[in-house]
């Protein structure tokens, strides 16, 4: 059987992986800096290592015919992880003659001039010239994301939120098949974008989100100035014209929260 190394294969996107590459009948090896746990499944090989200094590296990409990066630090040590971190393991892959790495990447980094969008466009340019056979796919942001921010922002009766915003989420389990997919038809470069079934804007998220959970709260728009709100305010991190996500937000929220979403 093939064997895929899952950088990251114990976050909500590396589990939902591992599963459908055991189901499709790959030996599954996950990448972690952390030590195995007793509820990982015994059939799945683990590796622990580190990106940001490289220890562990060569021995997790040892025997791998295919590597899946998905493992990333948006909040601390970010640039050391993605970037650096990024191109250690590629150095790992060509020398161990990888037959395909894949990436998944988001949708709007070329256009969205965020500190983290900057970092994740610079691994996929390492990525690009790597001489390393790869596939690189941007999606728009999980349905989980969103549920993690607005969580953040609205925990009093009155809530700021960059009301007009907007965001096409997608379901992780949804990305994470096409993952699968694309890995099973072999290096394609740059892969079409992915996006959720729906453009909405963060208020109408905000909303439907609140009715889930069954609260209430004044929900104020935030003004925010500067290229980057810009962006997000006309939507370059979405892809109406590739809207191939099923699962809906309401869907999501009916999932999670319970069947009065």
């Amino acid at each position: 059987m093939p064997r895929v190394l899952v950088t990251g294969g114990t976050g909500g996107l590396g589990s939902e992986l591992s599963r459908r590459f055991s189901e499709a009948g790959y030996t599954v090896r996950i990448m972690s800096r952390r030590p195995r746990s007793a509820e990982i499944d015994p059939a799945i090989e683990w590796a622990q290592a580190r990106l940001e200094t490289g220890d562990g590296l060569r021995a997790a990409v040892s025997g791998a015919e295919q590597i899946v990066h998905c493992a990333s630090s948006p909040f601390r040590d970010t640039r050391q992880v993605d970037v650096e971190g990024t191109r250690r393991l590629l150095e790992e892959a060509r020398e161990a003659g990888v037959a395909h790495f894949f990436y998944i990447s988001i949708v709007g980094i070329d256009r969205i001039p965020f500190g983290y969008y900057k970092v994740k466009l610079a691994a996929e340019k390492l990525i690009e010239e790597s001489g390393v056979p790869y596939s690189i796919l941007r999606a728009t942001q999980f349905h989980t994301l969103i549920d993690r921010f607005l969580g953040a922002l609205v925990r009093l009766p009155v809530a700021l939120l960059p009301a007009d915003f907007k965001s096409q989420p997608i379901d992780t389990g949804e990305v994470a098949q096409r993952m699968v997919e694309c890995v099973g038809e072999g290096p394609g470069g740059r892969l079409p974008d992915l996006g959720g079934p729906q453009v909405l804007t963060f208020r109408e998220m905000a909303r439907d989100w609140l009715n889930a959970r069954r609260r209430r709260a004044l929900l104020a728009p935030l003004p925010l100035p500067g290229k980057i709100a810009a962006g997000f305010r006309r939507g370059y991190n979405c892809c109406p014209d590739r809207a191939e996500g099923k699962v809906t937000w309401a869907d999501w929220l009916a999932r999670t929260y319970g069947a009065g979403a």
